[in-house]
């Protein structure tokens, strides 16, 4: 029986794709009856401190569904106070001095510290009992750079991870699942120094894939994401709560949102409900009940505002699990949006797609995936193409049939081949 060490466990963050693609990747571990234990570091790790004996199992199990009743009980204003108050008080917790480096030559000495008790200590108890160390890179290394001009927090967690647990602990070490698509010279400099010495490096794109040979990196593979295994439920019945959002005995399409609209470390200089409000209006034109799908679980303002005004039907976490937006998606027409995870639902779902950017390249990379010849749209020029992407999502429509038939093609070879995210371990093990 071997140890293994699972980094990345996303099930605790309020987004579909990080908690269906943890899950779909628990599962394929499971299904290949490993002779293994294996023990969890999850989200909350990738940005706090951890406390030595870890966080909470009951915040892990129970954190989304407390969320979830509260979205559903509460009036959005008094839910924008609490949203306020948990802010506040989540700022004046963070630490003065980061917890992982944000540069490669800080390593030997935060791994000194660690080593000393004065940091990082839950981290090094997960190592010493591991023998084997799994990484769930996911959509953590991307842009993403805050005002000191540090790389983000969770992608330098898991690249330290690494370093320390193929480096200092000589375990064998994966990272898998995970696009890379920094945009930030000392997260290349990391990246250069680690992922020659790692043991596997699957990216779930071409795009990360060439960019890392630019890179001198040359001991990565594309392997699918593990969201491309997923099977949907046979049973499934939309919620009453479902039908007060979408009419399904009508036809409607679905309109997303996006990490390049907005995210921890910068924002289009656009007015999200204005534009976005004027696509919708454009779109009413085509099939007059849109959907919004909405990936900030009510946590952008602006999102609010634009379903408030235009009085539009939405799903998110509170109102719709992954497993239900899988069939929210097979119902609609159409999917627009800049959102990964939800575009490969929709791909699995057969409905047709219609992209913009996010924050990486990876949205515009699944459209290399499909051989999709249409139309990829920036985020940051969004304003300025209305008029083309709506000419866009016609002729997607029209030729949904064809559509249909490639991406069934495409969901089936790339389902094959994501299984290898776990069948890589039959080496370690």
């Amino acid at each position: 029986m071997k140890n293994l060490l699972f980094i990345g466990d996303l099930r605790t963050a309020n987004n579909y794709g990080a908690i269906a693609t943890t899950e779909a990747l628990i599962k394929l571990i499971a299904n290949e009856h490993y002779e293994v234990d294996v023990k969890y570091i999850d989200f909350r790790s990738l940005y706090n401190p951890t406390p030595v004996d870890g966080f909470s199992d009951i915040s892990v199990k129970r954190k989304l569904s407390i969320k979830k009743e509260i979205a559903s009980r509460l009036p959005h204003n008094v839910k924008k106070g609490i949203k306020g108050i948990f802010k506040y008080f989540s700022c004046a917790k963070r630490p003065v001095e980061d917890f992982c480096p944000y540069k490669y030559s800080q390593y030997e000495k935060y791994y000194e510290q660690m080593r000393a008790g004065l940091r990082l200590q839950f981290e090094k108890n997960m190592l010493e009992w591991a023998d084997i160390v799994y990484i769930n890179g996911e959509g953590n290394i991307v842009n993403g750079t805050d005002k000191y001009g540090k790389y983000r927090m969770g992608a330098r967690y898991i690249l330290f991870m690494a370093w320390v647990s193929k480096v200092k602990y000589k375990h064998p070490t994966l990272i898998v699942n995970h696009t890379v698509d920094p945009n930030n010279y000392n997260a290349f400099d990391m990246i250069e120094h680690i992922y020659p010495q790692l043991d596997k490096i699957y990216v779930r794109e071409t795009l990360s894939l060439h960019l890392l040979h630019q890179h001198g990196i040359q001991n990565s593979m594309f392997v699918p994401d593990a969201l491309w295994t997923y099977q949907p439920v046979t049973d499934w019945r939309p919620s009453n709560v479902l039908k007060e959002e979408i009419d399904f005995s009508k036809p409607y399409l679905c309109i997303g949102d996006s990490s390049g609209i907005s995210n921890a470390y910068s924002k289009v200089k656009w007015d999200v409900c204005q534009v976005l409000g004027e696509i919708i209006d454009r779109l009413r034109g085509i099939v007059p009940q849109v959907i919004f799908v909405d990936g900030y679980y009510g946590g952008n303002e602006d999102i609010n505002k634009l379903v408030d005004r235009k009085h539009i039907g939405r799903v998110n976490l509170a109102n719709c699990s992954y497993h239900d937006l899988y069939y929210v998606l097979k119902g609609a027409t159409l999917f627009i949006s800049g959102r990964w995870h939800a575009s490969i639902l929709s791909t699995i779902a057969n409905t047709p797609i219609l992209l913009w950017g996010s924050d990486s390249h990876k949205t515009k990379s699944l459209y290399t995936l499909l051989d999709y010849n249409y139309r990829f749209f920036e985020v940051s020029t969004l304003p300025a193409n209305i008029d083309e992407l709506i000419e866009t999502a016609q002729k997607i429509m029209n030729d949904a049939s064809m559509i249909k038939t490639t991406m069934a093609n495409y969901s089936e070879k790339y389902a094959r081949l994501a299984v290898e995210n776990a069948k890589v371990l039959k080496n370690y093990v």
